[in-house]
């Protein structure tokens, strides 16, 4: 469906009547209006090209297999992270996987009129972010001040 359509825009009709020699009607022919214009055929041009360049990772293939992710190349500005940031109690940030719990629900239903025990994975996602790193050959290694602590 249109985006004009989805607006409330109705395609006209146009009918042609076709009478023969004897002046009776012999037939006639209708056409509906085009519901997408070119301006609509270019963007479920671009919405496939994007469907099809993308990743089930939510990325686009050519940012996921650039060469400037790859955390192994000094030279590289950004990171995938898989997992949600959460804060830790010690303030920091910690990458987790979180539960889709209308999922979950949906599938444990689902495995109890199966009678399975429920998956205790069921729900559960993974995201992925892109996160920016400064490159490891811009990077300031930090030095020591103090001894190592004692080991027992």
């Amino acid at each position: 469906m249109s985006v004009r359509r989805l607006q409330g825009w109705e395609p006209s009709e146009r009918t042609v009547y076709e009478y023969g020699a004897d002046g009776r009607l012999s037939s006639s022919t209708t056409t509906l209006e085009s519901e997408f214009g070119p301006t609509d055929v270019d963007w479920l041009a671009a919405l496939l090209d994007v469907e099809r360049e993308t990743g089930p990772h939510g990325f686009l293939m050519s940012e996921a297999t650039d060469p400037d992710a790859d955390p192994d190349l000094p030279g590289s500005h950004y990171r995938f992270m898989a997992g949600t940031p959460q804060a830790s109690p010690e303030g920091g940030i910690v990458w987790s996987p979180t539960y889709d719990l209308a999922e979950r629900a949906r599938l444990h239903f689902i495995s109890r009129l199966r009678k399975e025990d429920p998956d205790p994975h069921a729900g559960l996602i993974v995201p992925v972010h892109r996160v920016k790193v400064q490159p490891k050959k811009d990077r300031v290694r930090k030095r020591r001040t103090a001894p190592p602590p004692p080991t027992a």
